[in-house]
């Protein structure tokens, strides 16, 4: 952290020693009420001050003064005689004087005296102050009696613990008594302050330039370098005062998260679903425009963080002119840019983070390098050399720490400390660079490999396009971290550093580095044919390119190219692509009317491209004008190929070229592909994206070969007309195929992978396939039911450590709340013949049997039929009940709107007695975020899915539940509409169907288990 600005240097705040101050009449409470207390806050690890701990030698009324103002908390406990000590109420005095200038926290208790008696001066205390008043009785004697007067009213109206009625045992009430002083205590110190230096005093001066007794809104500003420690100073005071507030919201990398499309907007919309408790909002305009919004901001006293603010402009939208807050609101904004706070913030109001002073920066490198042990002399000398050339940057102090933490001996220490001399520069990359210098080679390559295009990407996604290693050890040396959302993190001055390393390969000629994201250099690079064996990634946006032509070998020279992405920046939007690179989506559009305008004119390969280099792993191309890749290109290395809006066709690659190794592949919409490239030797594919191939007319027959396989997306195939059987995947995207006749059942996939339960999950969306034959529709819900009981009978364990383990990019956007094991959804009119109870309209009333609940029952499967109107790119589904789990069917109307719907439904169970229990089924999104994406259908759908462990708050699944074992009948009530909850839809159809594991031998062998056969062992039960 740093030293104090100069507008702050002045700021002396009282340095806290202890957690609690006791102030108390000895004669009547030391040995009981007072002892008791203190023995409870010791127990506690509380430091509380007690007057017979003084130490000896202290003068008296000088150390008890001094005790209380380094307090924290005080606890007045006002007994009969405590009027009568002078000492005492010149204490109380000074107790209020630290409440009122420092905030101190004052708990007053009575103890056998009432609060009246105190605040009045009535009873022991009005005999007590004729006393004084005897004793004091010159002009300057009163002056002081009356102070002491107002001091104990102001105390006694004080929020305090009143014993005088002697409620309860001693023992009960002093355990409440320490329990609201520990919640005081917490509220003061609440973030966690370990492992930071030099914090307290920042934080207090923040706190004094934020005047929390102003009823002003107040706009503070912390400046300072990256890496300084702005954002931990802002996360301090944020949690230290967030309870003084109605509302609160910290936007974290301002800076970062506002970059995109509607960036900016999406931060505002945080800001205001944080502050104003509204999930709905979403206003993606320059002004908020309502009224109503603006009304409740002005209504509301919030405390506001923006952290890492790079541009006015996001400062206009989050806090400018068209927001007001309310009364004594507080806004904090950490930036580098101090000009960016001269239109919102005044001069005296900004707060300047500058480096630790030597003790500080001395302390945060040990902490670092020796962890917990105690540094010798010698190692305190070897340290202060160190943060010589640190200058008291924390995020490098840190780094170095971790550098120096493997050095056993002095004499690595005088090692590691020559190398610091080697690098004399005050700047903090070249600090961060020491850190990079002892890295593997290995580790070096991840190092860059990250900074220069991976940041914010995904861990796994990193691994598996480039290979990298040795994430751990950068964690272990400070240069990057993982997220909760499991991305790998890295800072600024870091990030830089990174990419100047790769710079400084060679600072005149970029063809001879070894990555490449800065669209001038590659351009210099390709036109000049300037590449060598060095370049091992590149990255090129050619949106603002003039037009290259590219000659039949570009890449031929550079034999060591890993990873290669050309695409244009423009080629965006209202469609959310399939590729991720880094922080970034990279999304794109095409419309069949307009593919030719958006080819990517700026590169031209009108000679052909003759060869690519066999080293890639991971091959990106967004509008690759040729049908083929080069026919001397060897692809045994690739893992990787998305060639998203190209040109390309069924013989991408010859019968010759190996494939062995690719995992995904994407060619989505590219308008030109007839049959899908071969991939029968590609036995490794995981995902493939074909999404929007126009004229793709069949899947071939190998693909159920294929067991790896787990993503298939095929959506906007409009030509699309047969499907085989196909392995057991987790998602297959189909919709918007209005062509698709046949679809294959994989019943023989299915039971031969039985044991593998986790390849059972998964969506399946057949939205808009409105030419689907009888078979087909049977053929997809037959295999949905396999799925079903398989999910419905795996052991408990298995289940619930596999719902959590729901592949991300299958349902990243989805709650997990709301996360189905089991979701098909299939153009239909009707429920399918395995739901052995089916009704008109939304509500279904059915008879159980008397064993019903037995030990071989498994849950509901629901089915429901919707009329027409449904939006499928992120609807939301449920239904209540509480048993092991359920699977529900929705057959949805034409007429889709651009909304975000939510199904919904309720179970009330009822006894012969009277008795009922009702349960809520969690909602459910039967579509992820890269589903199929059409704003408008005509045709019914039927929904179908199963959630195992979605219960109903508060429901009981033990077998024995004699509740359960008494019903003799259920309610189900289903309800269909948009996330806003504004819009209703019409429920047509629903249906149930008991799950019984005495069924799956059945099941697995296609026999049947519908309507008929179910009424008829239900008829048995009976």
């Amino acid at each position: 952290m740093a030293s104090s600005s100069s507008s702050a240097a002045a700021i002396s705040s009282p340095r806290r020693k202890y957690d609690v101050f006791l102030s108390f009449r000895g004669e009547d409470t030391r040995n009981t009420f007072t002892s008791h207390l203190h023995a409870a806050l010791l127990r506690k690890k509380l430091h509380t001050y007690i007057d017979d701990k003084l130490e000896r030698g202290d003068e008296i009324r000088p150390a008890l003064l001094e005790a209380i103002e380094k307090s924290r908390l005080s606890v007045i406990i006002f007994s009969k005689s405590y009027a009568s000590s002078t000492w005492c109420l010149d204490e109380l005095v000074h107790i209020l004087g630290c409440k009122e200038r420092d905030g101190q926290f004052v708990i007053p208790v009575f103890y056998n005296i009432s609060p009246q008696d105190v605040r009045k001066q009535q009873g022991s205390y009005a005999d007590a102050f004729a006393k004084l008043e005897e004793r004091f009785k010159l002009e300057e004697g009163m002056d002081k009696v009356l102070k002491w007067r107002d001091a104990l009213q102001k105390a006694a109206n004080l929020s305090g613990y009143d014993y005088s009625n002697k409620a309860g045992t001693e023992a009960d009430s002093i355990e409440k008594l320490v329990q609201v002083i520990l919640n005081k205590l917490d509220c003061k110190s609440s973030s966690n302050l370990k492992g930071l230096v030099e914090i307290e005093t920042k934080v207090e001066q923040i706190e004094w330039l934020l005047c929390l007794d102003s009823s002003d809104v107040c706009i503070v500003g912390i400046w300072g370098m990256g890496g300084i420690g702005k954002t931990t100073l802002a996360d301090v005071v944020y949690h230290r005062l967030s309870s003084k507030f109605e509302a609160c919201c910290f936007l974290k990398n301002v800076r970062e998260n506002s970059e995109g499309k509607d960036g900016i907007y999406n931060l505002r919309n945080e800001l205001l679903r944080e502050i104003l408790d509204d999930k709905n909002i979403n206003i993606k305009t320059p002004s908020i425009g309502s009224e109503l919004i603006k009304g409740r901001l002005r209504h509301t006293k919030v405390l506001i963080v923006l952290d890492d603010v790079n541009d006015s402009r996001q400062l206009e939208l989050l806090v400018g002119d068209d927001l007001e807050f309310g009364v004594g609101s507080r806004i904090i904004i950490t930036t580098r840019d101090r000009s960016l706070l001269d239109e919102k913030v005044v001069d005296d109001k900004i707060y300047e983070v500058k480096g630790l002073k030597h003790d500080g920066a001395l302390q945060l490198f040990h902490l670092h390098a020796l962890k917990n042990k105690s540094p010798t002399t010698v190692y305190t000398e070897f340290s202060r050399k160190v943060i010589h050339y640190i200058r008291g940057i924390p995020l490098a102090l840190k780094t170095l720490g971790a550098l120096f933490r493997r050095c056993d001996t002095e004499e690595d220490w005088d090692e590691e400390l020559n190398r610091l001399k080697k690098f004399p520069s005050e700047k903090v990359q070249n600090v961060l660079r020491l850190s990079y210098d002892g890295l593997e080679e290995n580790e070096k390559e991840c190092f860059l490999d990250i900074a220069c295009f991976l940041k914010g990407a995904d861990v796994y996604y990193a691994k598996r396009i480039l290979g990298i290693r040795g994430i751990q050890i950068l964690i272990d040396k400070s240069l990057i971290s993982i997220s909760e959302t499991n991305c790998l993190e890295m800072h600024d001055l870091v990030h830089e550093m990174g990419r100047t390393i790769v710079h400084e390969q060679c600072k005149d000629e970029p063809g001879k580095r070894s990555r490449l994201w800065a669209a001038d250099d590659v351009y210099h690079v390709l036109e000049n044919d300037t590449g060598t064996s060095t370049v091992q990634c590149i990255s090129f946006d050619t949106s603002n390119i003039t037009p290259l032509e590219l000659c039949g070998s570009p890449f031929e020279k550079m034999s060591n190219l890993r990873l290669l992405i050309i695409h244009d920046s423009r080629r965006r939007l209202m469609h959310k692509g399939f590729f991720k690179f880094g922080a970034k989506w990279m999304q794109q559009v095409y419309h069949a009317d307009l593919f030719d305008k958006l080819n990517n004119n700026n590169l031209d390969l009108s000679q052909g491209l003759q060869s690519l280099p066999n080293s890639l792993r991971y091959l990106y191309w967004q509008g690759y004008p040729l049908k083929s890749l080069p026919s001397n290109f060897s692809p045994q290395n690739l893992v990787e190929l998305r060639m998203p809006g190209s040109f390309v066709g069924a013989e991408l690659w010859s019968k010759i070229q190996n494939l062995g190794n690719l995992k995904v592949i994407e060619l989505s919409f590219c308008m030109h592909l007839t049959e899908v490239p071969d991939l029968s030797r590609s036995k490794k594919i995981e995902h493939i994206v074909l999404y929007a191939c126009k004229r793709l007319v069949r899947i071939p027959s190998y693909f159920k070969d294929l067991d790896k396989l787990r993503w298939l997306n095929l959506g906007g195939c409009s030509s699309l007309e047969f499907l085989p059987e196909l392995p057991v995947l987790c998602c297959l995207e189909a919709s918007g195929c209005p062509n698709l006749k046949t679809v294959s059942s994989s019943r023989n996939s299915l039971t031969q992978a039985w044991d593998k339960y986790e390849l059972f999950r998964g969506r399946f969306n057949f939205v808009d396939c409105r030419n689907l034959d009888e078979n087909a529709r049977t053929n997809i819900m037959a295999d949905t039911q396999l799925r079903i009981m398989r999910v419905a009978t795996g052991p408990l364990k298995t289940q619930q450590h596999k719902e959590e383990e729901i592949v991300m990019e299958m349902t990243s956007s989805i709650p997990t709340s709301c996360r189905a094991l089991v979701s098909t959804v299939c153009a239909g009119n009707e429920i399918p013949n395995w739901f052995c109870h089916q009704n008109e309209g939304s509500s279904i009333t059915i008879k159980l049997p008397r064993n019903w609940y037995c030990t071989d029952f498994l849950g509901f499967a629901l089915s429901v039929v919707l009329d027409r109107q449904l939006y499928y790119g992120d609807m939301m589904l449920g239904c209540s009940c509480n048993f092991l789990g359920f699977a529900l069917s929705v057959v949805l109307p034409p007429q889709f709107y651009h909304t975000d719907p939510m199904f919904g439904c309720s179970c009330n169970f009822k006894t012969n007695s009277g008795e009922s229990h009702k349960t809520i089924y969690p909602s459910h999104y039967p579509f992820n975020e890269k589903g199929g994406v059409v704003a408008y259908s005509e045709f019914n759908h039927v929904f179908v899915w199963y959630s195992a462990f979605a219960l109903g708050e508060g429901a009981n699944l033990n077998r024995s539940n004699s509740f359960y074992k008494l019903v003799t009948g259920a309610c189900f009530e289903f309800n269909a509409m948009d996330a806003y909850r504004l819009r209703r839809f019409e429920v047509k159809k629903c249906g149930i169907s008991l799950l019984y594991a005495e069924d799956v031998e059945t099941i697995k062998s296609g026999g049947n288990t519908g309507w008929s056969s179910q009424k008829k062992k239900l008829e048995m039960k009976n």
